[in-house]
């Protein structure tokens, strides 16, 4: 499946220009829901072990609102951080002061994003999603993490390492929440998405339930599978990188919420090697981020490769369509000047000839012919064939093959050469004898010329058929017939 980032999509700048509309206004309804049930749920995780923290979904959530419709989210992600606060007993300017934070670390996260890492299509290069994870999974979480710790921190009067430590779990959260549930939301919300086909289906299938088992070996309890609790952590890698590579990044950020998921529900249960106080959560935070980071920087690189490949192929079909369009230009207007060169050769070779007819007699021996390769019906025929072979060219127009009747039985082998589609190469001279109605013989030395198509067949046969008997008689020429060898043609200065 491969995910296409809508054209559609605007940057914050001119989303502020439009006012809210109605969708707008579903849209932030939606958006203060998930805020709020997914926080709540969170939470009620969180209140049995605070001090393991867990990926906050609403921070991935609310930036995720930022880059798909803007700024125009703000009040949305306010108000539901706002209720969330009061739902868990903060007081007024506490909960404001969070809902501020939080709020802020969406538009700096979403300006940031969309300033220096493509935006909503930040995760279809590389080098865009690791501006993405610096930028927005970790430097624009600290403004959460600073805001929300100070209100812990200046009413309560706690000891200096355990700010740290609420402050390490408050960022961390906050970052894998962006880096975890942001990509998959921006991909899935963004992205016109061709459906799996079922070979794909299942391999997906496969994909998850093996990266499950792994996951619940890695984080689980020990003695599912096996007795101890040091589980490389490098078993889920594999399935990590066979997401990215043989699909798109949707499918990785899938894979990256399984892995995550699992992890934190270990973690928080005391199972897996992050569940001592001690290696939580700066441990389980800088492995799913290095390995969500990574997985999605591969697959961002398969997908970018794809792409050009896919752009390359299309360029290369366009040129081919472009060149067999423009040999088919370049055939057609070289069969019409070819025909019309033709057509003029032929205009002029008429007049040309009936002028050298009419003004040298001495001429009329020689008998231009002109056929149809397919059909071999005669197009045109000089005046001296009259002369020559003695017969009418109106039986020519009645009967094409009037002109071989005349030949006599034993040269008509000869006479033949230079017609039919088996035309052996583009020229034939070759020497055979007439015999006249008046019973007189003459002696015909014919070549014949072919024009072929651009595939190499025959269209039309040019020809020029001498009278030489007087060479013959005066033995200045000897045709095969007579020698029995090949034919010596006579030279151009003998025939004329």
């Amino acid at each position: 499946m491969r995910a296409f980032p809508s054209s559609e999509t605007k940057g914050i700048q001119d989303q502020r220009a439009v006012p809210i509309s109605g969708r707008d206004l579903g849209i932030g309804i939606l958006v203060f829901l998930a805020y709020v049930v997914s926080a709540r749920l969170e939470l009620r995780l969180i209140h049995s072990q605070i001090s393991m923290g867990m990926i906050w979904l609403p921070a991935g959530i609310s930036i995720a609102a930022i880059l798909l419709k803007g700024r125009r989210m703000v009040p949305a992600i306010f108000l539901a951080s706002l209720c969330v606060e009061f739902m868990s007993s903060v007081p007024l300017l506490g909960a404001l002061a969070i809902a501020c934070g939080n709020t802020a670390e969406a538009l700096a996260g979403g300006y940031l994003a969309n300033r220096f890492a493509g935006g909503a299509k930040a995760f279809s290069r590389p080098a865009d999603v690791l501006r993405f994870s610096l930028l927005g999974g970790a430097l624009a979480t600290l403004v959460s993490a600073v805001v929300g710790t100070s209100v812990v921190w200046v009413p309560a009067g706690t000891s200096k390492p355990e700010i740290l430590t609420i402050f390490a779990a408050w960022w961390a959260g906050h970052a894998l929440g962006v880096l975890v549930l942001t990509p998959f939301l921006i991909l899935l919300l963004n992205g016109k998405h061709q459906p799996l086909h079922l070979s794909e289906l299942i391999e997906v299938s496969v994909l998850l339930l093996g990266l499950s088992v792994v996951c619940v070996i890695s984080f689980g309890p020990a003695g599912v599978f096996t007795d101890r609790v040091d589980t490389p952590l490098f078993l889920c890698v594999p399935f990590l990188v066979w997401a990215g590579i043989r699909f798109c990044p949707l499918e990785a950020a899938g894979a990256c919420i399984v892995l995550c998921g699992f992890a934190t529900w270990g973690s928080l249960h005391g199972y897996g090697p992050f569940n001592t106080v001690t290696a939580m959560p700066l441990s389980l935070a800088a492995y799913l981020c290095v390995a969500t980071t990574m997985t999605l920087t591969g697959a961002a690189t398969v997908a970018n490769q794809r792409e050009v490949s896919e752009r390359l192929l299309e360029t290369l079909y366009r040129l081919e369509k472009t060149k067999d369009g423009e040999i088919t230009r370049l055939n057609s207007e070289l069969e019409f000047l070819r025909d019309e060169l033709i057509r003029r050769v032929h205009a002029r070779s008429r007049s040309e000839r009936n002028r050298q007819v009419s003004q040298q007699p001495r001429q009329s021996n020689e008998v231009i012919w002109f056929l149809e390769a397919e059909t071999e019906n005669i197009l045109y025929v000089s005046p001296s064939y009259e002369a020559v072979w003695g017969r009418s060219r109106e039986d020519l127009g009645r009967d094409a093959h009037a002109w071989l009747d005349a030949v006599i039985p034993e040269d008509r082998e000869y006479a033949i050469q230079f017609v039919g589609q088996d035309f052996p190469g583009d020229r034939v001279e070759t020497a055979y004898r007439v015999q006249r109605p008046d019973g007189s013989i003459r002696w015909i030395f014919d070549r014949g010329f072919v024009i072929r198509d651009p595939a190499g067949r025959p269209v039309r046969y040019l020809g020029l058929a001498s009278d030489i008997t007087e060479l013959v008689q005066l033995g200045e020429y000897v045709p095969a017939q007579l020698e029995h060898r090949s034919p010596n043609p006579p030279s151009r200065e003998s025939i004329r």
